[in-house]
């Protein structure tokens, strides 16, 4: 409750939290109790900020004779494209227009990706988002459109195509 909105106040921070768990039966109040949230950055240091942000937050107890400790657990880093990435893109975008397709590139999303690995050391050319078209991802109505599925291959082998010519 005291955490809801914290990532309001930190630009380049967003706090959703996703999961809980206490007790083992209903009649008991239980000794212990868990909350897991979804953290997505466009920041550098976001979780320094919102670590401290909730470490403030949860000084102020709500229930006398409880104690509140928030551990952030980094995992993978926001994706954020290198200039080398984006060139890459563009070439993306201009092969999709041979084919009447518009290729919409997004400087970042905030969301987390193992292409963000990749792309942290700065030596890697690293695109994101290019494979099928849909929405919703990882939501309950997360779906496909099968329509994308002909067009992203001919993307993507006409990329490593033009990619091998400058080898």
């Amino acid at each position: 409750m005291q955490t809801a909105d914290i990532a309001k106040s930190i630009p380049g921070t967003q706090l959703n939290w996703t999961t809980a768990q206490a007790g083992t039966v209903r009649n008991q109040i239980p000794e212990k109790a868990t909350a897991g949230a979804d953290i997505r950055l466009t920041v550098p240091d976001g979780v320094a900020k919102l670590q401290a942000a909730l470490n403030e937050k949860v000084k102020t107890k709500l229930i006398p004779d409880t104690e509140t400790t928030v551990i952030i657990y980094p995992s993978r880093p926001p994706f954020v494209a290198s200039e080398a990435g984006r060139a890459l893109a563009r070439e993306g975008q201009a092969i999709y227009a041979e084919i009447g397709r518009t290729l919409d590139i997004v400087e970042m999303t905030g969301g987390a990706t193992d292409a963000s690995f990749a792309n942290r050391s700065g030596k890697a050319v690293v695109v994101e988002s290019f494979g099928l078209a849909g929405f919703g991802y990882h939501a309950r109505d997360e779906y496909i459109d099968t329509g994308s599925i002909v067009p992203r291959l001919y993307l993507m082998t006409r990329m490593l195509m033009e990619l091998g010519k400058k080898k």
